[in-house]
C-alpha cells in the first residue's frame, strides 16, 4: 500500500469521527443546530456563559473541514490510475469543500467569542449590544449560510459524486449510495429559497455522508486492488 493510500484511508476515517465528536458535543452543550433559530442575543449569551469545551467542539468541527482538503488530495492520488481526469476534478472539489466549510466555521472560533463578550459585558450599552447582534447576523448570513453551507453543500456533493464515479467499477453499491447521498447534500442549497423538507433531507444526508466516508476510508485502508488505468497517461 502506498503512502497516499494510507494517508487517504486514515483521513477519510478520521474526518467523520472528529466531525461527529464535535457535532455531538455541540448538541449536548449548545443545543446545536436548533440554537441558531433562536434570537441572536440569546445565542450570544449562551455562548458567553458556556465553558471552554464549547470552543473545543467548534475547533473539532473546523479541524474536520480542514482535514477534508488533505483527504481530497490523498484520495485523488490514490484513485489517480483509475481515471486521472475525474481524480483531478475530485481533488479540486474536495479541497474547495474543506476550505469553504472551514471558513464558515472560523467565525465561531475567531469572531463570535468577541461578539459574545461584547454583548454580555457589564455596562454594555444598547448600541454596543445592537452592534454585536448586527455583526453576528451578518456573519451568520454570509460566512455561515453563504460560504460555509451554500458553497459547502455544493462542493461536498461534487466531491462525493466524483469519488463515487471513481469507485464504481470496484464497489458499485457504495458508489450508488454516494450519488444518492450527494443529491441529498446538495438539496440543502434550496433551503434558503423556502423549498420544503430540503433542510431535513440535507441533515439526514450529512449523517449518511459521514458513515459513507468512514466506510470509504476503511475500504481504502483494506487495500483493494485497483484496475489498470483507462485514461490517457502522458509519457
Amino acid at each position: 500500500m502506498t503512502t497516499q493510500s494510507r494517508t487517504a484511508g486514515a483521513l477519510l476515517v478520521a474526518i467523520p469521527l472528529i466531525f461527529t465528536a464535535g457535532f455531538t458535543g455541540l448538541q449536548m452543550t449548545f443545543e446545536y443546530p436548533d440554537i441558531l433559530r433562536h434570537p441572536a442575543g440569546e445565542v450570544l449569551t449562551r455562548f458567553a456563559t458556556a465553558g471552554a469545551d464549547l470552543h473545543l467542539y467548534w475547533y473539532a468541527m473546523m479541524l474536520a473541514s480542514l482535514l477534508m482538503t488533505g483527504a481530497a488530495i490523498a484520495s485523488g492520488m490514490h484513485f489517480w490510475k483509475r481515471d486521472n481526469f475525474l481524480a483531478a476534478l475530485s481533488i479540486g472539489a474536495g479541497v474547495l469543500a474543506g476550505l469553504v466549510q472551514a471558513l464558515g466555521l472560523l467565525r465561531w472560533v475567531m469572531l463570535i467569542p468577541g461578539l459574545a463578550a461584547m454583548y454580555v459585558a457589564p455596562g454594555a450599552t444598547e448600541m454596543q449590544q445592537t452592534m454585536a447582534v448586527s455583526l453576528f447576523d451578518a456573519a451568520n448570513q454570509y460566512l455561515g449560510v453563504g460560504v460555509g453551507e451554500h458553497f459547502g453543500y455544493f462542493f461536498t456533493a461534487i466531491w462525493t459524486a466524483l469519488t463515487a464515479a471513481l469507485i464504481f467499477r470496484t464497489n458499485p453499491i457504495l458508489a450508488v449510495a454516494g450519488v444518492v447521498i450527494a443529491i441529498g447534500v446538495v438539496s440543502g442549497m434550496l433551503e434558503p429559497f423556502g423549498v420544503p423538507l430540503t433542510g431535513l433531507i440535507n441533515s439526514i444526508s450529512y449523517t449518511l455522508w459521514a458513515v459513507w466516508t468512514l466506510i470509504l476510508g476503511i475500504t481504502v485502508l483494506l487495500g483493494k486492488r485497483q484496475p489498470a488505468a483507462t485514461a490517457f497517461q502522458p509519457a
